[in-house]
């Protein structure tokens, strides 16, 4: 490996802060790349460089979004034209031609429909119902035989909170995952509009609390760690179905170019759910928290062993609940 800026061979490798502009957007994060460790300059280094570009798309897709490559392939799983789909989802044509190219990317209500059918491609038929008024009967019944038509392409892509046998593990605190339970836990942290991010992060201090005072987990999530912290696995579906059945509400308000992602508790939470230790770990947890704001809990997230032991984009093991203290 030569440096391009004074071809020293000798090279060294730490941490680098990133800043990339992804369409239009600003992404940081702090990663490993390769110096020269004679002039202090980026040294090509193919997996590093790679892990770089996959950890800004990452972080990217977790702020903002969707690709364009992901509305195209979900539109095409349909069956349907373009003319047609931007009916069901409810924006222009020419709208989503400049989502498909790229040229501009969904607003609120668009992102959050498009992230769900991609999580749940069956939903799309209760948008043609509710928006059943947008078609002559013609167009209703060429949209329901193309879809009839590639059905095999409409499994679910992510959990979607099927009651099943699955293997109890240090991953998910030895506890099955529950619907209501997970619905329930972000209804009691979400009863005043709380940021994602801190809700996530209080999910995952009261999973990891009850883990290390009771031997399991309150939900069964699986959490992993992302560059803002312990999140669980499959968050944005876990929202998304949450919103579509009722639960909450899910708002994106932009203040001073950045985007702020509110939930907001739609039903009571109800607490018969939960066993008088797990009421008491919730409360602890929101008491605990009640004065942090996102970047203090995000902050107060990375010191845990939970955290510094796991690598990025792993899941991470209930064993470092117990090194955790918020008493």
């Amino acid at each position: 490996m030569v440096c391009d800026n004074c071809g020293s061979k000798e090279s060294i490798v730490k941490k680098h802060k990133h800043e990339y502009l992804i369409k239009g957007k600003k992404v940081s994060f702090v990663l490993e790349r390769r110096f020269c460790k004679k002039c202090n300059c980026l040294v090509y280094d193919d997996k590093l460089d790679n892990d770089a570009s996959i950890m800004g798309l990452l972080i990217y897709s977790e702020q903002y979004g969707i690709t364009k490559e992901q509305i195209i392939n979900l539109r095409k799983n349909y069956g349907l034209s373009l003319d047609l789909f931007s009916k069901i989802i409810g924006c222009a044509k020419k709208t989503l031609i400049s989502y498909e190219q790229g040229r501009s990317v969904p607003n609120d209500s668009y992102l959050i429909i498009l992230k769900y059918l991609l999580s749940n491609p069956k939903a799309i038929y209760g948008l043609i119902e509710a928006n059943k008024g947008r078609f002559n009967d013609k167009e209703y019944q060429k949209i329901i035989n193309m879809i009839n038509k590639n059905e095999s392409n409409l499994s679910n892509n992510k959990i979607d909170f099927i009651e099943e046998e699955y293997d109890l593990s240090k991953y998910n605190g030895y506890t099955k995952y529950s619907k209501d339970k997970i619905y329930n836990v972000i209804l009691f942290f979400a009863k005043n509009k709380v940021l994602k991010t801190k809700l996530l992060k209080e999910m995952f201090y009261a999973d990891f609390i009850n883990y290390k005072e009771t031997g399991a987990s309150i939900t069964g999530l699986e959490y992993v760690k992302l560059p803002f912290g312990p999140v669980p696995e499959d968050f944005d579906n876990i929202l998304y179905k949450a919103m579509f059945d009722d639960c909450i509400d899910y708002n994106i308000e932009y203040k001073n170019q950045y985007e702020y992602n509110y939930i907001k508790s739609k039903k009571e939470f109800n607490k018969s759910l939960f066993t008088k230790d797990e009421l008491n770990v919730l409360q602890k947890v929101k008491e605990k928290f009640k004065d942090y704001s996102s970047k203090d809990i995000v902050e107060y997230s990375h010191k845990e062993q939970a955290y510094l032991k796991t690598k990025e984009l792993q899941k991470i093991s209930y064993d470092y609940a117990f090194d955790i203290n918020i008493d």
